[in-house]
């Protein structure tokens, strides 16, 4: 077999040519932040812990069997005396 001559791999290297990937790593890079990583983990863990407080009260309610009650006898008070 006979190597190519330098000229030939110069053009061969020329050429836009269909890349190929070498090797996957997974795992954190050090070189970049962990900040996206984090904020993403704050934002889902707070939708989760709304979505729980939300199911509980609902929860709640139904047991007790409560339909909306206000806890008063319907009438507003102003927070002052008479007059």
């Amino acid at each position: 077999m006979t190597e190519p001559s330098r000229a030939a791999l110069e053009t061969d290297r020329s050429k836009p040519g269909r890349g190929r990937v070498i090797a996957v790593k997974t795992g954190s890079n050090p070189n970049s932040s962990s900040l996206g990583v984090n904020v993403t983990l704050l934002l889902a863990g707070g939708a989760a812990a709304s979505l729980l407080c939300l199911l509980a009260g609902s929860l709640v309610r139904w047991v007790t069997g409560r339909k909306g009650d206000s806890g008063g006898d319907g009438a507003q008070s102003d927070g002052g005396g008479e007059g």
